[in-house]
This record gives structure tokens, sequence and C-alpha cells, in this order.
């Protein structure tokens, strides 16, 4: 009887609980799916400060990373390391760095080859945990790179006219081509290939005049390719290939010209907002001017971002819009959307110096069971329900809720199914005010002391912030650039690129709320959909928060018995006891080693002992594949050639040089000797002829693991090196070297032996240590004649790297944590043996981690440069609370 009671009692339990869950109404649905959200899947944001955004080649890259966490954008606690991914102007991966996070700040370089190819180079960074809500929310910036010791080649493309007909896109062009110096390129020959992506659309011969200049025409097929380029090439003293690459345009026909009714949707006889948002295939801007068809006073004109809005009230169905392309003169037709007949639209009105935002639903019918969500990153700052009086109903939601950032409206009715939904931007006075105080006089090797102050609400508050110096004269401000503003609190929270964001947060004109409107109006919130959250569906987690350091492998049966593994221990020492940890796997082998800490390259020793087989197993360590390998090309509208900074090259190349002991350039008084490895040291001594101008290791080449050749290693690394492969053919050609008596290819090596370029295909790039590029006629005079069109020495790793495991020991080497150059600043009043040495420098002053203290005060001090007379300071950071500041200063 009791249990017969029991039993009773336990199923109406069960019964009322699920009676309380389907009876939860809809407000206490959507309220618990956002705390869940918000508990369990937080958000992880990154935003990286550069010192600069134009660089030449062989310079440092210096970064700051900023990674925030959680609907407050707190700094982030969650994951330690961060991946800086870094690409060439043909979107080719360079190298990934890991950067060791700490309380979400940490700091890094990337060193430009000295040799690579200038060009448009972009910048991706991420956390593994960021992996699990999609690419399109990473971190993406692009930097300008040039050529110092180019400038052979510099044209000018200038589309005189665009025109579509029967599927092809004709371009009428001009071209001036000029070298460094301004002085044309008279009677030359250049090779031009419009391209889309590797795909050929068209070549044609030039032959410019005695002024440089050529005028011409072709065609393509108009297709809507993500990217397109023209690759224009001329033969820099009649032999080696220089290549420079611009944007194609597009055929207006291609752009993605779209108007939008605020909220979503607009009514016929009611007033309503339409914005408008134009761009082609690649994310670029159409810029346009028209009108409205059946109103010609009503006038469209694209921004800066080819974003605008128009105000209509519509009285018919059928709407068309006439634009016209301003700088090419191509027309279009566009019909708008048609306004609905029933249903409902939305108004929202932010009036700066209301303390509330007003929404403001108007319907043609008086709908009951509404309910109006406001939220930010999750955070709900106001919900109500309601309906229709006299087909209206308005709403205030107090600022004071809201949160700074993205905020999204939304009105469903009773069943939770979005009706309405309104982006709008709220930039609360909650900022984090920075100031900076110089005190110093810009003369030649001057010392400058800066006072930096961070301020909240009137009170002191310590801060982590990141500080740029640079010389203006050599770089300008790029204030289309990603601030720590726009990155963290928009194009975070928006999928794809936003394009100029830094121009929504100038240092001048403060908060451009109007332009980031249209922005909003044009985009819609995609971290998660009303559908999911009705059904309580979160995001599909495959990558963990990461704590460090993972290693990650396979354990298989060395005699593959019938019984196999039955599970054990693996336990792994990093360098001579850096750290020893250990762990367990099952009967699958399958095992992860985490939250290591170190930095490069280290030995792990992995030993397994399995619970049946004891030592008789395999141990194999599993290497994770690049989360990118190659990214489409970004190329620029016109050459870049900044003067300024290119007349400095030389100098800056020299102190460079000097500060980081080059063989050439030995200062003992400044070498520091630290550790190197015993497989450093080998191979080093290996290295009979020397190292070459340039110095490739795959591990520093992530995509090198599904690379099958060597000369995919070096394919677009190596600037002045074109290289061809067609099946077993190999054609390589260095620029600046070269000799009648030598032939036209290079002299290949292979652990100092000569061999020729098909016997360098056949070996694994798996196999290679480091591929070694003589270009220099100095470097490779030691080849006598047969290294007179220069050398490509390959050497074989020799016990490094990956090797079988014996008894269950496996001995690897495993990258750490990228290490991280110390930027160089010299100190006037103590550094007697720079005085003598020429000071250019483009960035004057970095530092990617400062502090401020209680006070909010931190005290800094560099010097000045010989030539710099007007400077440009930017600082950024945040404090504890995740409350973002920047301030920009100009001192002269």
């Amino acid at each position: 009887m009791k249990k017969l009671l029991l039993s009773s009692l336990t199923f109406l339990a069960y019964a009322f609980s699920a009676l309380v869950l389907a009876q939860e109404s809809l407000p206490e649905k959507i309220q618990s799916y956002f705390n869940t959200y918000q508990a369990e899947y937080p958000v992880e944001k990154v935003y990286l400060q550069l010192d600069k955004s134009t660089y030449t080649l062989g310079e440092d890259v210096w970064f700051s990373a900023f990674v925030t966490a959680g609907s407050s954008q707190i700094p982030s606690p969650l994951s330690k390391p961060l991946y800086v991914d870094f690409f060439d102007g043909d979107g080719l991966l360079l190298t990934t760095k890991l950067i060791r996070l700490e309380e979400g700040r940490g700091g890094g370089n990337f060193t430009l080859p000295q040799f690579g190819n200038p060009g448009q180079y972009q910048i991706k960074a991420y956390t593994g945990w960021m992996k699990n809500f999609g690419e399109e929310y990473f971190f993406s910036k692009t930097i300008s790179v040039v050529d110092g010791d180019g400038g052979s080649f510099l044209p000018q493309v200038d589309f005189k006219e665009i025109s579509n007909a029967s599927g092809q896109t004709t371009f009428q062009i001009e071209l001036t081509a000029v070298n460094g110096q301004g002085n044309p390129l008279t009677n030359a020959q250049l090779e031009l290939k419009a391209m889309a992506g590797d795909q050929q659309l068209h070549k044609q011969d030039l032959a410019l005049n005695d002024q440089g200049q050529a005028s011409f025409s072709f065609k393509i097929p108009t297709a809507p390719n993500p990217e397109q380029h023209l690759e224009l090439t001329y033969l820099e003293g009649g032999t080696y290939p220089v290549v420079q690459k611009v944007q194609l345009p597009y055929s207006l026909d291609l752009a993605d010209i779209q108007f939008l009714p605020e909220g979503g949707n607009w009514l016929l006889g009611k007033k309503s907002q339409v914005a408008f948002r134009a761009v082609y295939p690649d994310g670029t801007p159409v810029y346009f001017e028209g009108q409205i068809d059946q109103n010609p006073d009503i006038v469209l004109k694209s921004n800066f971002a080819g974003l605008g809005k128009i105000e209509i009230t519509p009285d018919q169905k059928d709407y068309t819009a006439s634009i016209r392309e301003t700088s090419s003169g191509q027309t279009r037709s566009i019909a708008l959307p048609a306004p609905a007949e029933s249903g409902l639209s939305i108004q929202v009105i932010n009036n700066p110096q209301a303390s509330y935002l007003t929404a403001f639903v108007q319907g043609t019918t008086d709908m009951t069971d509404l309910l109006m969500v406001s939220q930010t990153r999750g955070i709900i700052n106001y919900m109500i329900q309601g309906q229709l009086t006299n087909g209206v109903w308005g709403v205030r939601i107090p600022k004071e809720n809201l949160v700074t950032g993205i905020n999204q409206i939304s009105v469903l009715n009773s069943s939770g199914q979005p009706l309405l939904e309104r982006l709008l931007f709220y930039m609360g006075e909650d900022k984090l005010e920075l100031d900076i105080q110089p005190n110093g006089s810009l003369g030649k090797r001057s010392k400058i002391d800066l006072t930096i102050k961070s301020i909240l609400g009137g009170s002191a508050v310590p801060s982590s912030l990141a500080l740029s110096v640079v010389d203006g004269d050599q770089v300008s401000l790029n204030l289309e650039d990603d601030n720590i503003y726009s990155a963290l609190l928009i194009s975070s929270d928006l999928k794809g690129q936003l394009y100029a964001p830094g121009v929504y947060f100038s240092d001048e004109k403060g908060v451009d709320l109007e332009a980031i409107d249209l922005v909003m109006l044009t985009h819609g919130w995609s971290r998660f959909s009303w559908e999911e959250v009705k059904a309580q569906s979160y995001p599909n987690i495959f990558n963990f928060i990461e704590r460090g350091i993972n290693i990650e492998g396979q354990i298989t049966d060395q005699e593959d018995t019938k019984k196999g593994l039955a599970g054990g221990t693996v336990s792994a020492i990093v360098g001579e006891g850096i750290e020893i940890l250990s762990t367990e796997y099952g009967p699958n082998g399958r095992f992860i080693l985490t939250e290591m800490d170190y930095l490069d390259s280290a030995s792990v020793t992995i030993t397994a002992e399995d619970n049946r087989l004891k030592n008789f197993v395999d141990v194999e360590v599993i290497l994770p594949e690049p989360t990118f390998t190659e990214l489409s090309g970004n190329y620029p509208r016109d050459i870049v050639w900044p003067e300024s900074l290119i007349a400095t090259y030389q100098e800056r190349k020299l102190q460079q040089q000097m500060l980081e002991g080059d063989d050439d350039f030995l200062d003992l008084e400044v070498v520091t000797v630290e550790a190197e490895t015993i497989a450093g040291e080998e191979e080093s001594m290996r290295k009979i002829y020397g190292t070459g101008d340039v110095t490739i290791r795959p591990e520093d080449v992530p995509s090198s693991v599904g690379f099958t050749n060597v000369f995919q290693l070096i394919q677009g690394r190596v600037s002045g090196v074109q290289v061809f492969v067609s099946g077993i053919d190999v054609s390589v050609q260095i620029r600046g070297v070269g000799s009648v008596n030598a032939g036209t290819g290079p002299l290949y090596l292979l652990d100092n032996i000569p061999v020729s370029a098909q016997t360098l295909l056949q070996v694994s790039p798996r196999d290679v240590s480091s591929v070694d590029v003589f270009k220099d006629p100095a470097r490779a005079a030691i080849f006598g004649a047969q290294g007179a069109n220069g050398v490509i020495a390959v050497y074989t790793k020799q016990g490094s790297g990956l090797s079988a495991s014996v008894g269950g020991t496996l001995v690897t080497t495993y990258g750490g944590y990228s290490t991280v150059k110390e930027f160089y600043q010299p100190m006037y009043d103590e550094d007697l043996t720079r005085k003598s040495l020429d000071d250019k420098r483009a960035t004057i002053y970095w530092n990617p981690l400062i502090q401020t203290d209680e006070n909010g005060i931190a005290k800094l001090e560099y010097y000045n440069s010989d030539i710099s007379k007007m400077q440009i300071l930017i600082l950024e950071g945040m404090d504890e609370s995740g409350k973002l500041g920047r301030v920009v200063r100009v001192l002269e």
C-alpha cells in the first residue's frame, strides 16, 4: 500500500512539474532563456590595438589585445590562449601567433618578412571558445604594407567608364605608370590580367607612350565574384616581373541594393522610415544618387558606407527607385518592397535630450496580447505586454535601463513570433575618460614625460591601457580603422565586415549616432533568433574554453591484439620539468593534456601505460588544423606609396638590423645570449653556407600541414621570388640576381648537396626543418658562379619535430605561447652607443600593457627621434568592469 501511495505521489509530482512548465508565461520563458544564455554561453569578443596602420616590409607590427566576456563585457577571465592569424594581400596565411592572455589582456608582435610581398595584409583574432559562435564574429583588420626597396612601378588606374551588356562588363581605362621618383615609365611594356581569385578572366599586353600612359578597354563576364582585381606586371630591367594589384570594380547590376522598412514592415497610409543599403559582392559600398520615381521630391543619396534612408507615407503598392552610380555613371532601377495592407509598423525615436526612448507601434486593427522586449547582449532592460488602441501603442523605455551597445527592440505575438524588430545603438554616460598630460618639447632626441589618467563618473579608477606614439609626418591617422568602441560595441555583434567602422566614433566629432542608426536600420540581430528562444535552443558547443596549451593525441595497440586497449594513464613532461602533468584515457585511446603554460616550442615527453597492454602501445600527437589557410585577397583601390615613410626606410632598416644583431651589423654591447635548443644548435652547424636572406620554417606556416611540396612554403612568401609549379616542372626566378653563365634558375641544395628542382619536389614538407632563400648577391657569392641566380637551400629534420614512439613513450616538440619581442626605445641619457646612429623611427613609443593605479594614474617617459616634429598619441583601454575609453592627442 505504501509503495502504491509513493508511486502515486511521484506521478502527481511529475505531472505537476510538467503542468507548471507548460503554463510558464512567454515573458518567463524569455527571461529564463537569456539567464541561461548569459550563465552558460558567455560570448567573448576581441579587439587588437596596433601601433599604426601602414608599414614597410621588415618592420614589426605591434599589437595589444583586449578580450571581453559575457553580456557585461568585462575583461575576460575565461580563455587564456588568443589566436592571431596574419595573411598577406592575396589572403595567404603567413603565420599564427598564440598570445597568452591574463584577465583578458595580452600583447605581441609580428615581424613582416623583409623580402615579403607588399599589399593589403589581413589580421584575424579569436579564441577557441569564439569558434562556437561563428567566424563572422572574429576580429578582423587590414593594414597596408609597402616595399621600401620597391618603387620601380607605381601604376595609377582610372576607370573612366563601366557598362554592362549581353552578360559582359566593359571597362574603359586610362593608366599612368611612374616610378618612386615620379618619373614616367616611358614606352614601357606591361602585361594586364583581370583576375577573380585564381581564375583569369582576361589577359592582354599594354604599350605605354612616352608619357607612361595608355588608354584601353576590355571585357569580362558579368558575375558576382567574391573579389576581383587587376594584376599589372612590369619587367624591371627587362627581366624581372614586378606585380601590382588593384581592385577591379563591378557592374552596378551586380550590386546588392536593398530597401528595408524600419522594423521590417511598412503599411499603406502610415508614415514610415525606409532605409537602404548598397554593396558590391566584395562588400565595398556603392556610392549613388537617385529618386523615388513615383515621388521625385524624395531624393536618395548613399553615405560613405553605401547607406541612407528616406521618410515616406505610401499611398500605393508599387514603388521604384532610379539610381545613378556617382563615379561611373551607371544607372539602375530598383523595386521597393510593397507596403502591406494590414499588420504592424514601428517607429523608434531616440531624442538625445529625453530620458527615454519612444517606440511607436501602428496597425490597421486593434491587435491584443502583444509583448515588447528590449534587450542588449542578452540583458533584458525592458519588457511590457500591451495592445493597440485605435490602431496605436506607444511605449517609453527609460534610458537608465539601457546598456551601452546595440539594443534590440522586438514586438512579439502571444505565441512568441516576432512581428517587428528594430536595432538601436545606445551610448551611455558610463564612458571611461582618459587623459594624456605631456611634459617636454619635441626637440631632437628630447625626453617626453607623460601622465596618464583614467576617470569614470568623476572618480579615478584603475584601468588597463595601451599607448601608441607615431611620427605624424610619416604615418597619418586612419579615421576609418576599427577602434575599441566600434570593435567591441558594434562590429562584434553584427555578421560580416562593417565598412570604415572608425568613422562612427570620430576622435574629433564624437559618436555619430545618425550614421550608426543607418547601420542599425539595415542590419538584423543575429547572435540568436526568437525561434531559438521559443524552443529553448542553445548554441552547439564543439570547442571548450581553453585555459592553456592543449595537446591532443591517440594511443593505439602496438600489437593489434583482439582485446585491444583497456584505458590507462598518460603523463607528460614539458622541457626539463617546466611542467609535469597526467591524465587518463579510455578504451578508444583518445587523450588530451590541458592547461599547460610555456613559451615557444618545447620538448614534450609523453608516456602512456595501458591497464591491459602496459607499455606495449604507440603514442601519437594529433596536430591541430589551422582555422584558416587562406582568405579572399584584399586589394586597394589605388596603389599605396607613403613617400614620407619610404624616405626613412633605409635608416629605420639599419637601426633595426643593429638592434637585432644582424650578422652584418653586430654590436657586441647589445648582444644578449639566450638558451638555444640542441636541435637549434645542430641546425646552425649544418648550415655550412650560413643563413639565407629569408628563412622559412614549416611550424611558422600553419597551413603547411596541407602542403604537398616544399615550393609551396616559398610561394607568395618571399618578395622578389616567383615560383611556378606545373606537374613535375618547376620554375623559380629570384629578383636582383642573374648571370648569363649560370643559366636562368637558382641553385638548389638539399642538406648542403646540390640537387635538381625535381628532386626537391619529392621532399615532403613534413620532413623539412627550414628553407633558406639567398637573394642578396653578396650572401650568394659564397656559392660562386653556381649561385649567381640565387640559392634555395632545404634542410630536413634530423631527430627533431614529431617522431615515432618507442615503448609507450614519445618525445616530440610542441609549440607553446608565442614569445614577444620587447619594443626598443632608446634612453639617450644612458645609451651612448646609439648616439651615432640616425634615429628616424616611425613608431616612437609603444606600450601594450599600461596599468593605472588606484588613483587612476600612470607615468611614462620616452625619447623623441631625430626628425619628429609632430606626434600622434593614441591611448585606448578599459577598466575592471569593462568600461571603454579612447583618446587621441597631437603633439607639435
